[in-house]
């Protein structure tokens, strides 16, 4: 049977709360002391253990020396402009640096163990000899696990296994055994000898035995008993030299019973440390007492000056208040471990809490870490780990929490406010992950990522700072979800010198700017966001910087996104760029921008909009409605490529390009309903339109102005305009093959002042309001293989000075009124045209200096006249028809007007096939034929009007022949005046005073 006392071993961790009950093989140990604990030898008297640190405790505990300071000097860094080096007390201030420091082992050689004795009596039988006890505690596991990818998993923390403890008592239990012989348990029992020695508690205070929290440490019943209780009067306890646990043990240190919360503090204007703890298997517990450390004087930051010290062991800190006006307040190196719960940690002349060279902290329910003078919390050195949990981090001088040289930290619940910057993490390895964190109304920013580090983010706000998030340099990267960044002065998500963000489901709202990405390299990727409410922009790339966006918005901002500078380049993907102050997208200074399948509605001015030259935006199924001015815009240099993109009810322009250099591209896009254009060019500017449709634009559908623009449409369709297809105006040209312009409103093609030139190859010009295709004002249209057919008054004209239409083998047919026309001093010329089956006229000449041209074409079948010249216009017809009009095949008035025919086909016109009138002339060259009417087949002279003069050789080839007629033919032709004046009244009547009104300016 297992005696007693072992069992009540067992269970010594009850003495303890805090630790579990850990169960073992008791007979195991009782059978190691099979013998051997009766051998009787006695080891030599052993001094009461005091000062010196390396004293074991009974068990067999390696031995120290005292102040383990950190053997090897490091090289001071400079984090953040601040200086992190943590001075050994021991040691200058330069030769230490939390980078640099020098890692110890955190395992001790194993030392024989020696045998204890009471005070004042003889020493124990030497059982412990025989029994193999580990010389150090293993490496505890504190919940606290950084793996290679940066990632901090936390437990509750179980600061040490209770195994070794339970051997030791065992051991000393059997010795006590051995020692006071057969009938030691009962004495051992009654004595209360275990509990004494496996579970001490002492009091410390100036009337006290004890008077220092040192003295009760060093002493030979703390230093022997495995679990001990120090309990502290209420008082301020002067401390000049740490007081240190540096052994094997468990200690728990805390007000005296009855005490007040906070009336117990430990004070200290040394420098030294108030506690130290440098032992791989101690666990020490504090409770409601307050370290604090007071100058004399205000001072520069001492490294020295650390209230808390942990290099090896754990330490639990419950409740507790440490300050350092001029250090750090709590310490924890090596293998130290740290847990806080519930303290004030504040206060501090540099750091409230750092780990370093591998040390472990944890800081959770409800810590508060303020008013330090640089960080509140400091993590540095590959291996070291700090854990925040539920805990606030404010108005710290420099950082809320600051990462380095490879260390990690993981902030869960916690908050980071009023700090100059609220978290940074700096260097290759160095992570930051925060979840459900409050980031905000930091002086300068809320995180920063710098020099290869990186963090990432999970529901976390980052608000009222002057910039929410800054990532920069090459290798460094930050990733968010499900995050907001918001009310920020600056911007919301900033990657600078090659830094990189992706974000995912994150909210970047109210700041100046929502995103940033500026310098080569520097990368944002962004998924399912919103970069809204902005002050000026959603999305800014400059300088080099990328952006990619996919699924997300850039709504209510000044500028839903803009690329910026020469490099700067923006893709985006399914994203809305609406209801911004001024652009939806915007490319400048070279900037790229590629959108696919995107949104860019209701902005106040442009949906998308490009300026100077190299800046560059390419668009595939893009949408731009509903815009204050213009759906797409270039302009001084820029160049936009559409693809299958939708330009509506914009107020202004669907399509707007301006100045020399810029460019449009647009394939199978629908520019609709827009205010004034569907697609415009300017200044120089260039569009290139491909089997697009411009439809139902209130003025036009396609408009080039000024000298240097130029617009190409191909197979394209400008139809149902308010005014105008398309026009070529003050300078500008288009240029158009297999297009059509139909149904709009005045006119279907038209160019317009000096300079403007247009030119069309196989298009058509049909059912337009008024006419189909026209040059005004100095305007020239050339038109070659062309339909133009069923408009409501002209199919074609040329009006005023210097405009000029040329027609090479079209067709005017079907017209309301003319089917090509020229007045005002209008230039028009037809090759091989058919001009047929038009309401009233074929070809009109109006107005002196007006001049038409017919050259082997076909002027049939028209309502009235099949040429009709009046009012000083001129028209040269040669080998052509004009035939089987209703009326006349050629009819001229006024005396200025004259038209020569070389051998032209005037037959089988309606009434006649040549008149002329008011002195106007008619010239016939070559075989020109004339009939009376559709049956006719003789020659006939020619019936004159009221006022015709026919002079001798005037007008030939009534005959057939080449001479002219007779002068006898002549006064013959003349006496059938009368007989011929009521025709002339009929005639007059059928065509009116305005019979050319068709041709005014449309």
């Amino acid at each position: 049977e297992c005696p007693p006392v072992v069992q009540s071993c067992w269970r010594a961790e009850q003495l303890f709360g805090q630790w579990i009950v850990v169960k073992m093989d008791s007979m195991d140990i009782v059978d190691q002391f099979d013998g051997a604990g009766r051998s009787g030898e006695r080891a030599p008297k052993r001094a009461r253990p005091s000062t010196q640190a390396g004293a074991n405790a009974a068990g067999g505990s390696s031995s120290r020396q005292s102040s383990p300071e950190m053997a090897t000097p490091g090289e001071a860094h400079a984090f953040g402009g601040v200086d992190t080096s943590l001075e050994t007390p021991n040691e200058p201030a330069s030769s230490q640096s939390p980078v640099g420091w020098a890692r110890t082992s955190s395992t001790a050689s194993a030392q024989p163990a020696t045998p204890v004795m009471e005070d004042g009596g003889e020493p124990f039988a030497g059982m412990l000899s025989s029994v193999e006890l580990p010389a150090t505690r293993p490496p505890v596991d504190a919940g606290l696990a950084c793996d290679a990818g940066g990632d901090i998993d936390t437990v509750e923390t179980k600061f040490a296994s209770a195994e070794e403890d339970a051997a030791r008592m065992v051991a000393f239990a059997m010795g006590m055994n051995a020692r006071l012989g057969s009938d030691s348990l009962v004495r051992v029992l009654n004595s209360n000898v275990v509990q004494s020695i496996l579970c001490c508690e002492m009091t410390v205070g100036p009337t006290r035995h004890f008077s220092s929290l040192r003295d009760a440490l060093a002493s030979g019943q703390a230093t022997c008993a495995t679990v001990l209780r120090v309990n502290v009067e209420p008082g301020t306890h002067k401390m000049d030299i740490e007081a240190e646990v540096t052994d094997d043990r468990r200690v728990l240190i805390r007000p005296a019973p009855g005490s007040e919360p906070g009336s117990v503090i430990l004070s200290s204007t040394t420098g030294r440390p108030l506690l130290r703890v440098a032992s791989p298997g101690a666990s020490v517990e504090v409770r409601g007492l307050s370290f604090c450390f007071k100058t004399a004087q205000s001072a520069a930051t001492d490294l020295k000056q650390r209230c808390i010290w942990v290099t090896e062991g754990t330490m639990l800190l419950r409740d507790c208040k440490v300050s350092s006006d001029a250090g750090i307040g709590v310490c924890v190196l090596r293998n130290g471990i740290v847990r806080c719960e519930g303290c004030d940690l504040s206060d501090c002349g540099f750091v409230g809490v750092a780990s370093a060279q591998g040390g472990r902290a944890e800081i959770t329910k409800g810590c508060r870490i303020t008013r330090n003078r640089h960080f509140g919390v400091l993590a540095t050195d590959a291996g070291s780990c700090t854990m925040i949990r539920d805990s606030e981090l404010c108005d710290n001088g420099t950082y809320g929490v600051g990462v380095g040289a490879g260390a990690k930290v993981h902030a869960v619940a916690t908050k980071l406010e009023r700090n100059q910057v609220g978290i940074v993490s700096k260097g290759t390895g160095s992570h930051v992950h925060l979840n459900n964190c409050d980031v905000s109304a930091n002086v300068r920013m809320g995180l920063g990522v710098r020099e290869g580090a990186t963090a990432d983010a999970v529901d976390s706000k980052m608000q009222r700072n002057q910039y929410g998030l800054c990532v920069s340099n090459a290798g460094s990267l930050v990733t968010l979800t499900g995050c907001e960044l918001s009310e920020n002065i600056t911007h919301g998500v900033g990657a600078s010198e090659g830094g990189a963000i992706e974000a995912l489901s994150c909210q970047m709202r109210q700041n100046q700017v929502g995103v940033v990405s500026k310098g080569t390299g520097s990368t944002v990727v962004l998924r399912k966001c919103k970069a809204s409410e902005n002050g000026r922009i959603g999305v800014g790339i400059r300088e080099g910087g990328v952006a990619k966006a996919t699924g997300c918005e850039m709504r209510n901002n000044q500028y839903g996104v803009c690329a910026l500078n020469a490099g700067a380049v923006v893709s985006l993907k399914d994203c809305d760029a609406s209801h911004n102050e001024r652009y939806g997208i915007s490319s400048s200074d070279g900037g790229i921008i590629d959108a696919t399948d995107c949104r860019l509605n209701n902005n106040q001015q442009l949906g998308i909009g490009a300026w100077h030259s190299n800046s560059k935006v390419t668009l595939l199924r893009c949408v731009a409605n509903n815009n204050g001015r213009t759906g797409l815009a270039s302009r001084v240099g820029a160049s936009i490529s559409a693809v299958d993109c939708t330009l509506k009810r914009n107020s202004q322009f669907g399509v707007y390009v301006s100045g020399e250099g810029s460019r449009v591209q647009l394939e199978r896009c629908l520019s609709s309903f827009n205010g004034l254009y569907g697609v415009g060019a300017s200044e120089g500017g260039v569009a290139e339109v491909t089997s697009c449709r411009m439809e139902r634009n209130q003025q036009a559908g396609v408009v080039s102005k000024d000298a240097g623009s130029q617009i190409s449409l191909r197979d394209s369709e400008a139809s149902e305009n308010g005014r105008i297809g398309v026009a070529a105006i003050v300078g500008g040209s288009v240029d158009a093959e297999r297009c059509s312009f139909k149904r709009n409103e005045r006119v279907g093609m038209g160019s317009w002042n000096a300079g403007s030139k247009v030119t069309l190859v196989k298009c058509s010009s049909t059912h337009n309001g008024a006419t189909g295709l026209t040059a005004i004002e100095g305007g020239m249209l050339s038109a070659a293989q062309c339909l133009v057919s069923g408009n409501g008054r002209v199919g074609i004209v040329a009006k005023d000075g210097r405009s000029a239409v040329s027609l090479v083998e079209c067709t005017a047919r079907d017209n309301g009124r003319i089917g090509v026309g020229a007045r005002g001093q209008g230039q028009l010329e037809a090759v091989r045209c058919v001009i047929v089956n038009n309401q009233q006229s074929g070809v009109v000449a109006k107005d002196a200096g007006s001049k038409v041209s017919v050259v082997d074409s076909q002027l049939n079948d028209n309502g009235r006249y099949g040429l009709s010249v009046r009012e000083g216009g001129v028209a040269e017809v040669r080998g052509s028809e004009l035939k089987r009009n209703q009326h006349m095949g050629v009819c001229v008035w006024s005396a200025a007007s004259s038209v020569s025919l070389w051998s032209c086909d005037a037959s089988g016109n309606g009434h006649h096939s040549l008149g002329a009138r008011d002195g106007s002339v008619i010239h016939c060259y070559g075989h020109t034929l004339t009939h009376s009417g559709p049956a006719a087949q003789e020659e006939v002279p020619v019936p004159a009007l009221p006022g015709l003069e026919m002079g001798s050789r005037q007008c030939s080839g009534l005959d057939g022949l080449d001479d002219g007629l007779p002068v006898e033919a002549v006064n013959s032709m003349l006496a059938a005046n009368a007989a011929a004046e009521p025709r002339s009244a009929q005639l007059q009547q059928s065509l009116g005073d305005g019979f050319l009104e068709s041709l005014l300016d449309p």
